[in-house]
Order: structure tokens, then sequence, then C-alpha cells
């Protein structure tokens, strides 16, 4: 008991009271219900910590009993009061966040907080308590050095939770009554805030699916991560439901994307390319948080076997279905899709041929949803050493059959006698001018580029070229510039496919397009093809003309217009199906535009992201366009990748330089196989019957959770 009960005995509350911090509980507590509250809680903070506080105790409720409180402490606390000692609450933290613990306590007479103006923090917090009680009129309990200015003014200071050198200066402020240390830990509030923020909300396992899934394709290509990144991110949100699996599922994919496009900040832009950056990876991430919510309430110690194999087949269904949408909603950015990770296993990806890259996402969910149903298993009979099998049989054999049909497959397409065993081949130069955005951008080095653009060129027709590719902005617009192409192409005897652009001239209105070109080699103007898919807020800003300061959130004035339909060049011995910029990552552009053609080629102009993991996510998309069509694929690009893909989806050569960068400036000339002219080969499935797959897996989704979703209304009617 203190020497003099009638001195008001002051108690802060964060670290003193409790072992925690009530701003940072309310903080992750925030957090974890609204991941994006992140950007509030930064503007609340530039002004001031009391308006901070204030903010968050009008939407977070934190529930008293939960907090880790002192107990010595506390006991301490009861005898003084039971002596008829006066307690007063002092605390930094809001008032609405204190009045709460005071009331659950009930020790407190009194309860002097933060009120969103005056954060009532040390010197603040001495000149309130020596205005009501006068100086030295009151004893104080604290913790930190945030208290030494209020034991100054104390007339004794009690001592609780804190270091022995927060013990020391306590002596040299004033008199020390009792302490209360012996447990004192210095990671008490991160611990409990980074348990409340990341391992209740199951955020820590999402971030860590998210950070696998992101290594599992380019530049790290760890392909295995993708098989298991999806269990993992329903183990992140095992035993929730609804809102809370949505925020779990949500989390993995924002750090996924936000790791996986981080080539967006190299955008030479001021500005655009973080809040790019950030928009982007905030909308597509909502596509896994819905995956998450829709798979992650199956009870598996109610159901059989059968029901558990239908579970896993409808969630694989389910994330295709996702998929599917990101990659026509909103004009479509169906990069990443789970089955690019797969890239590099060719045998397994010939599936695509049949089923689009999305058969390859739905075997890797499909296996993933085993391995978590297999480790369910073992979590709830662990006296059964086999249980695990049964879980994963049927896609293990699935993908392994499909592994070995691969195989066979690709050995059955150069068999003896077969179109393709000694094809016809055109020999084409590709130019990689690994031009700077920067002077893409500057007219004054148009001529300069081009003219080293041309001399690239004319050094690469000595291999006897029949055609030649120039990548996507590498061609300047200036005055006279196509006739200029047109000469070069008829003295060099060259077709040439280039990009540049195009205009239509109409009544009311003026189209402008980003075009490729095709020029013969006699010079003449052979065919000029649309790009379709215009890249949002680079070449068009949607709802500009009701929306017009939309415009502000991009480096690219004006815009294009979407070219009406897919074209195939004719040059003599090859047609070819162009493509421009990533229209080689949609499935369906692709599809369209193949026709009759003998290869797909792709003009791309990925030097505005320096020299990143953006070409190499871009050729593991392309790659099964090429599958997918069973045709080989040529890229063309500014900086990188440049070289061929053939049509069982291989990458057969590549530009690099001496010292081994592929990004530098150089050419490369290939030799590209030409379907047979005679007898053409028949489409692939794919290519014949399109996205039927996807379709599939978007009827089985919505019949899946249509009869979910009636189940639960008759067992709520019961």
């Amino acid at each position: 008991m203190a020497d003099t009960p009638n001195v008001p005995l002051v108690v802060d509350l964060d670290g003193t009271l409790i072992r925690t911090d009530m701003m940072w509980e309310s903080l992750a507590r925030l957090l974890r219900r609204n991941p994006l509250a992140l950007f509030q809680i930064l503007f609340w903070w530039t002004r001031g910590r009391a308006r901070l506080k204030q903010a968050l105790a009008a939407r977070v409720q934190v529930e008293p009993a939960s907090l880790p409180y002192n107990e010595k402490f506390m006991a301490w606390l009861r005898t003084e009061k039971a002596a008829g000692r006066q307690l007063i609450l002092a605390t930094a933290s809001d008032l609405k966040m204190a009045q709460p613990v005071a009331a659950h306590t009930g020790l407190f007479d009194e309860v002097l907080a933060s009120d969103g103006q005056t954060n009532l923090r040390s010197e603040n917090k001495l000149r309130a308590l020596t205005q009501k009680f006068g100086e030295r009129g009151f004893d104080y309990a604290g913790n930190s050095s945030a208290d030494f200015a209020v034991w100054r003014g104390s007339r004794q200071a009690v001592v609780v939770n804190a270091s022995r050198r927060v013990l020391r200066e306590a002596a040299n402020c004033t008199q020390v009554g009792a302490t209360f240390c012996d447990d004192f830990s210095a990671v008490a509030v991160a611990q409990s805030f980074c348990t409340e923020l990341f391992w209740r909300s199951g955020y820590l396992l999402a971030i860590v699916a998210g950070l696998l899934l992101a290594a599992a394709f380019p530049k790290y290509s760890i392909a295995g991560f993708a098989w298991v990144a999806p269990a993992l991110m329903l183990l992140a949100a095992r035993g929730k439901s609804g809102v809370d699996a949505f925020r779990a599922g949500y989390v993995a994919g924002l750090v996924f994307w936000l790791a996986s496009l981080y080539w967006l900040l190299h955008m030479p832009a001021v500005g655009f390319p973080i809040l790019g950056w950030l928009a982007l990876a905030a909308y597509v991430a909502l596509f896994f948080g819905a995956w998450v919510w829709l798979v992650a309430g199956f009870k598996f110690q109610d159901s059989r076997w059968s029901q558990r194999v239908r579970w896993t087949f409808v969630g694989a269904a389910a994330w295709v279905a996702l998929e599917f949408l990101r990659g026509w909603l909103f004009s479509g950015f169906p990069w990443s899709l789970l089955g690019a990770s797969q890239y590099k296993l060719v045998p397994l990806i010939q599936i695509a041929s049949v089923t689009g890259v999305y058969g390859v996402s739905f075997l890797v969910v499909w296996l993933a949803l085993a391995l978590y149903s297999a480790g369910e298993m073992i979590y709830l009979n662990p006296a059964k050493r086999h249980v695990w099998q049964a879980e994963i049989v049927l896609p293990m054999i699935t993908v392994l059959l499909l592994f070995v049909g691969g195989i066979f497959k690709i050995d059955f397409d150069v068999r003896p006698g077969s179109p393709t065993e000694h094809p016809a081949t055109l020999r084409v130069s590709l130019i990689q001018p690994s031009i700077p955005q920067t002077l893409i951008w500057s007219p004054d080095e148009d001529e300069k580029r081009f003219a080293n653009l041309l001399d690239i060129s004319r050094l690469a027709l000595t291999n006897g070229a029949d055609l030649l590719v120039w990548p996507e902005s590498g061609v300047p617009m200036f005055d006279g510039v196509y006739d200029v192409i047109s000469r070069f192409a008829q003295s060099n005897h060259v077709a040439i496919i280039f990009n540049g652009d195009d205009a239509e001239f109409r009544p009311t209105t003026t189209n402008y397009y980003n075009a490729a070109f095709l020029v013969g080699a006699d010079g003449h103007f052979a065919g000029v093809y649309h790009k379709q898919n215009l890249v949002i807020f680079g070449e068009y800003v949607p709802l500009a003309r009701w929306l017009p300061f939309l415009k502000y959130l991009t480096p690219i004035q004006g815009g294009w217009t979407p070219g009406e339909q897919a074209v195939v060049f004719e040059g003599g011995r090859f047609s070819a199906a162009p493509l421009i910029c990533f229209e080689d990552v949609f499935p369906k552009t692709a599809r369209m535009a193949a026709g009759e053609s003998d290869f797909l080629v792709n003009l791309s102009n990925d030097g505005w992201f320096g020299e990143s993991a953006e070409q190499w996510q871009h050729l593991a998309n392309a790659v099964f366009r090429a599958v997918e069509n069973g045709r080989p694929l040529v890229r063309c690009s500014n900086n990188g990748v440049t070289g061929w893909i053939d049509a069982h989806g291989r990458l057969r050569e590549m530009w690099r330089n001496a010292a081994g960068s592929e990004y530098a400036a150089g050419a490369l000339t290939v030799d590209i196989p030409l379907r047979a002219t005679t007898e053409k080969p028949a489409p692939t499935f794919y290519e014949a019957h399109g996205d039927w797959f996807a379709w599939s897996c978007v009827a089985i989704a919505l019949v899946a959770r249509f009869t979910v979703k009636n189940s639960t209304r008759s067992s709520r009617s019961i």
C-alpha cells in the first residue's frame, strides 16, 4: 500500500496496465479486416497521432477481455483500490479505446485520454495531470521513456513492465515506489501485433503463398511452387468463411501481383508507375480472394472420399473460371495465368492444344487441392498411415499420363513420313534495336535511331533472309518513312513486317491505329493489321469522354482505336498472322489470328520495363499460343525476348549478345518451318473449338455454387 493513500495513483494504459498497445492492436485489427486500409492509415498518420487514434477508435472496437493484462500489477491495483485510493487511467490512447478497458477492469474513478486534437503523452500528459492534481500531487505508473517527463512531475514512480534502463532513469526522475518488471518483454507489443495481424488472420500463410507463386513465374521459374501455392492459400483460410476467407485469398493475390508485377515500377514516367502498379495489383487480387471464398467452406470431417474428390475438381474448375473472367473483363488481363508457370514442362503443356492454357491451370490447382485434402486427412486421422494416398491418386495419375502422352505426341509429330519431318523453311531475320523508351519519346532522336535500325538490318541480311521483322516502336514516325522502308525492301529483295501508326479518315472523325504492316520484296505494301487488344491507360483511357480527368493517370496522351478483325499476311512463300504487343497473351486473339497462316509473329516493345522479369513472363505466356494453335511463334521485341518458339512450345532460338545478354541490340536469323503447301495439317482441337474447356469450367463452378447456396438455404429452413 502506498505511504499516502489519499495521493491519487495515475496509471498508464499501453504497456503498463496491458502488455500491448491499443493503437497497434487497433491497427492490426483494421488491417486484418481490410488490408487496403493501409492507405487510409498513412493519411491519418500525416495529420498526427491523436487524429490517427481517433480514426482507429471510430472504426475498431478491441474487446477488453481479449487483452493481455499485467496480472501482478492488476492485483496490486485492486489492493490499492480496496484501501480507498483514487485510481486514474491516463493514456495516450483515444478516449473511445480507453473507456471500455476501464469499465472492464472496474478499477478506475476517471479516464483521461487523447481526444483527436491532443495526444496525451509525455509533456502533454504531465501538463494535464499537474493542472488537475498540482505539482507532484500524484503518483504515476508507467513503463517507457515516454513516461520520463511525467515521472519528473510526479511524487512517486511506479515502474511496470520496463527494461533495466527505464528503471534506472525513473530513479533519476523521482522516488521509485513499487516495481513490476520481472517478466518484462521488449517485443511484447510487436509480438501481439504480428500475432493478430498475420497469424490469427491467416495472412502470414497467405503472404508465403503469394511469394511462392510469384517465384513460380519468371525470372525464378520454380514451377513446383505453383503446385502448392493454392493449397497454402486455402490453409491460410482454414476455419474461416465468408469475408475472412476472401481476405486471406486477397492478401495472397495482392502479394503475388505486387511481387510479380514489380517491373511496372521501371516505367520511365513520374508518379504513374507506382499508381498503376498498386491499382492493377489491387484489382487482379480480387480474383484470388473470390476463389478462396468459393472453396474454403468445405468440412472434411463430415465428408466422404467422393465428396472430397468432387471438391478438388470443382475448386480447380472455379480457378479456371475466374482466370477466364479475368481474361476478358474490362478489356482483359490474362497475364500470368497459372498454367503459364509450367511453360518449361513441354510434355505436360501439350494438353493446351486441346484445352488451351486453362487445362494446365486446372491440373495444377487440382493437384494442389488434392495435396490440401491429403494434409487434412492426415491431421484428422493421424493413426492411419496411408490415408493420404487416396486423396492424390486421381490427379497424380492424370498428370503422369498427360506428361507421358505429351512425350509421345511430340515424337509422333516428327515421325518419318509426317509433314513436319522435313518441312520447307523460311529464313527470317529478327532485329532487336534495344532502344530506351525515353529515346522513343524523343523526336530529335528519330532519324538517328532509324539509321541504326537500317544498319543492323543490312548486316543481318547478309545471311540471305527472305523476311525481315522489326519490333513494335522500332520505326519512328516522320515524313517519308514509309517510302524509305519501301525502297529498302526493294533494294534488298526482302519482305518486311514492321510496326507503325495508321490512320482512317471518316467524315466525322479520324481513327488512329497501332498497326503492323507487310511490305513485299517488290517494295509494295501487301497488308496491314490493326491491333485489337489495346493496353488500358497505355493506349486508351477508359471512360475518357465522361471522366476526362482519367487522362492524367497515364503518360500517354491521346489514344488509339482498336482493330476489328484478325489479318493474315500473305507473302508469297509464306503466310504470317501478326500480333502486336501483349496480344500474344490473349488465347482467343491468337486463335482467331492463326487462320491459314504458317506461323504467328509478335511485334513487341518491352523496353518500357528495363531489363526485368517482364520480358520472360511475356515469353512464358506466349509459349502457349504456339501450342494451342500448333504453329511456330516468332517474337521480335525491342529489348528481349527475341527468338522463336516451335509448335510444341519449345524455345528454339533466342537472341543473346556475346556477353550473354538477351536485352542487348542485335539481330537473329532463324529458319522457320512452313506448313505443308499441298495438304495443310488439321487444326488443333483448341484452334477448331476454342475455349470449350474454360466455358465448361465456368458452368461447373456456377452449378456447384448454386447447389451449395440452395443446400445452405435448405439446412437453415429445417
